[in-house]
């Protein structure tokens, strides 16, 4: 990663939006329990004679001293922002940086102070040098000596030197002068790699092609990876000396030994080279392969730890049955037999795809059973076909449960530890979304406020050839057009493209994907087709034509009368289950209110025919039981009623009033073909996947791809919901 990008374009200037009313400057500090330097800082920049038009502007990140307090009180005319935590310095920038109205956007640290004419020289050289997307000032430390504040970019040899004891066997190495710019006089301005944060003047037409700080970085190379954007996006960076402020510069994180400044540099560093690095790019785009070698290594330690438990479990209960135990050398056989059907068949449901890094514990419980019950049950049949009669039934029964059990928890532990490595933000999925129109950037913004899904946006791919008003006017940053996609995926680090723009023609979406063959990026597209697609929807050779075949609906027929069935035999156990609470609520409400219990409520349910829907009779204001019931989803008991009259199902679409349904487009009157449902598809998705329609687009999706597999997934997932009291009512009923 030495050196910097290819060689920047031209950018030509625009005119300022607002007829020219605009700040030349937008100044950003923020302060962390830095009373006394920020005072200094101030000051300065109140005494700074300078004649460009600016504003400034604090981010406090909760300090615990005066810091607040002093800047209300000494400096009325700055503009004061209050964090309620210490959100870290990238995200405070950006805060300042949403309310800023310059042109240019100076950040500053606190314990910097502006020299006269500095703020002039920052701004002049900007305006004389369109091609610029950032530049640093020349900074002074308190002795009056030169501050080396323009550097490089990191090597491995500039890091082992930098941060082991190597550096002070080899002070004069050829790659610390290089990082340091030692052989550089600091008189004239130049092209630099890299300027440190203490004080960076960014140019807003620049930020908005290549974006704001990135607020993975909670201190430290927030400023190295701006610059390496900026190189990267086509601005060059440069260390201009005519520019001369103070730093009272500390390197907290260069003190002797463990401290939380050092941590905080080394986990930045991490993320720095995790985002940027070649050979971990390289590695995160195969990251199925680690993952299904993970899930490989998993199911092999499930079904040799669980036959061993299994066989402890049988030789436990020897003085209770009356068939001898025979070694565990008779089994040497059944159990290679039995990992080479365990793997064989797991592959066979897709358990190795390495495509559903993403799916909940429940969903991998799921798949992770009904995989081993097939496998038990060809082990089990093969006790029978083998001459061999010593196998013991009970110990082979009992090992493939033991199986489920610790492959479910193994595998979920692979899974918690992807998810809190995306919940530190590492490992995350770099995306870039085609397309400028109102689609494009709701997915993208969508995308970049849910980081729990583990994406790192890059920002958006216009249609055609980009232009800065069009970058400026989007929140998200537009880093290239069509036609350098196939560029952009190495140059952005991309892993997975998203065409987000239906006015895309077929043609330039097939022309991408064969030039990117080679690129091993996943591409995704949204569509109008989807509509039309199901998962029992399939590409098929018809008459030497390609052409798409749809399946019967997955609920009409034969497949209705099964879920029929399980409704029944489940919603039975659930009220016998449940009856005796049932009954003493019953009692307790007829003590106290004289309504009574429950109350039914008009809904509209299968092929659109009313029906009177049991619920727990509404009381204002809800009581805290109330409140309780209604988070752990025992609300929906009485629900139950409806399954077992055949209103309703225990998984389905929503329950709609009259009102409801009437509003409802004729695609998602699909969710009529179905029984509501006590719980369902849009009522266990997450907030990240919540739709602007309330969930009827997942209702209906749920409906044309309905499985009882996928049934059981949605229970356990309510389950967990309503465990963990998130389970929320979706009617207020009367």
């Amino acid at each position: 990663m030495a050196g910097v990008a290819p060689e920047a374009r031209a950018h030509p200037q625009k005119e300022v939006a607002g007829g020219g009313t605009e700040l030349d400057l937008s100044i950003i500090i923020v302060g962390y329990n830095s009373a006394e330097p920020l005072a200094a800082c101030l000051r300065s920049l109140a005494e700074c004679p300078d004649t460009v038009s600016r504003e400034v502007l604090v981010v406090d990140n909760a300090s615990s001293d005066d810091t607040s307090l002093m800047v209300k009180r000494e400096f009325p005319w700055v503009e004061l922002y209050q964090n309620a935590a210490n959100v870290g310095l990238s995200r405070a920038v950006n805060r300042g940086i949403r309310a800023s109205r310059g042109r240019h956007i100076l950040v500053l640290n606190p314990d910097i102070e502006a020299r006269s004419g500095s703020l002039d020289a920052l701004v002049a050289f900007m305006d004389a040098t369109p091609e610029a997307g950032l530049v640093g000032a020349k900074l002074i430390n308190t002795d009056g000596t030169l501050q080396l504040s323009c550097r490089g970019f990191y090597t491995f040899w500039t890091l082992l030197l930098r941060r082991t004891f190597l550096g002070k066997l080899f002070r004069n190495s050829g790659a610390i002068r290089r990082h340091l710019m030692l052989d550089y006089d600091h008189e004239t301005a130049r092209k630099v790699d890299w300027v440190l944060g203490a004080c960076m003047l960014v140019r807003r037409a620049a930020m908005a092609d290549v974006g704001a700080m990135d607020e993975r970085y909670f201190l430290y190379f927030e400023d190295v990876d701006w610059c390496y954007r900026m190189w990267r996006g086509g601005w060059t960076v440069w260390y201009v000396p005519d520019s001369v402020m103070d730093h009272r510069h500390a390197r907290g994180s260069a003190r002797p030994g463990l401290n939380k400044l050092l941590i905080a540099h080394l986990i930045s560093l991490l993320h720095f080279y995790e985002k940027w690095g070649g050979v971990i790019y390289r590695m995160k785009k195969h990251r199925r392969i680690l993952l299904t070698t993970l899930s490989l290594l998993a199911d092999l330690v499930a079904v040799n730890a669980g036959f061993i438990l299994a066989y402890a479990l049988r030789s436990s209960l020897r003085g209770f049955l009356t068939k001898p135990l025979f070694g565990l050398g008779v089994y040497d056989t059944f159990i290679i037999f039995a990992n080479i059907v365990f793997v064989l068949v797991f592959a066979f449901f897709g358990l190795y795809s390495g495509r559903r890094d993403r799916e909940s514990g429940a969903d991998i419980a799921v798949r992770v059973g009904r995989a081993a019950v097939v496998a038990g049950v060809v082990l089990m049949a093969s006790t029978f076909l083998t001459s061999t009669t010593v196998y013991s039934r009970l110990l082979v029964g009992a090992f493939c449960v033991i199986v489920v059990v610790l492959d479910v928890a193994l595998r979920g532990i692979i899974r918690w530890i992807q998810n809190q490595a995306r919940a530190g933000r590492f490992d995350l999925t770099r995306v870039a979304v085609v397309g400028t129109g109102s689609t494009a950037t709701l997915l993208a913004e969508r995308i970049a406020a849910a980081p729990e899904l583990g994406y790192d946006l890059a920002g958006l791919v216009s249609e055609r050839p980009r232009d800065s008003e069009t970058s400026e006017r989007l929140a998200v940053p537009v880093i290239g057009h069509l036609e350098e996609l196939p560029a952009l995926i190495e140059r952005q680090r991309l892993e997975e493209v998203i065409f987000a723009e239906p006015e895309l023609s077929s043609t330039e979406i097939a022309d991408f994907l064969i030039r990117a063959r080679r690129s091993t990026v996943d591409v995704k597209m949204v569509s109008d087709l989807t509509n039309l697609l199901t998962q029992r929807a399939r590409v098929e050779e018809f008459l030497d034509v390609p052409i798409v075949a749809f399946e019967r609906e997955a609920l009409l027929g034969a497949q209705a009368g099964v879920k029929r069935a399980v409704d029944l035999v489940g919603a039975g156990a659930l009220l016998i289950i449940s009856s005796p609470v049932l009954a003493v609520a019953a009692l307790v409400a007829a003590a106290s209110t004289p309504r009574g219990l429950f109350s039914r409520g008009e809904r509209v349910g299968l092929a659109e025919h009313s029906f009177g829907k049991w619920s727990l009779r509404e009381h204002e204001p809800p009581s805290a039981l109330r409140r309780y019931v209604e988070r752990h989803g025992l609300s929906r008991v009485p629900e139950l009623l409806n399954v077992v009259a055949g209103d309703m199902s225990l998984v389905g679409p929503a329950p709609l009033t009259t009102a409801e349904a009437a509003g409802c487009s004729a695609r998602e009157r699909v969710r009529f073909d179905a029984r509501p449902g006590i719980t369902g598809l849009a009522q266990v998705a997450s907030a990240a996947h919540a739709v602007r329609d309330g969930g009827r687009a997942l209702d209906a999706y749920y409906v044309q791809n309905w499985s009882l597999g996928g049934d059981l997934r949605i229970i356990m997932r309510w389950w967990l919901l309503c465990v963990g009291g998130r389970c929320a009512p979706r009617h207020r009923d009367v």
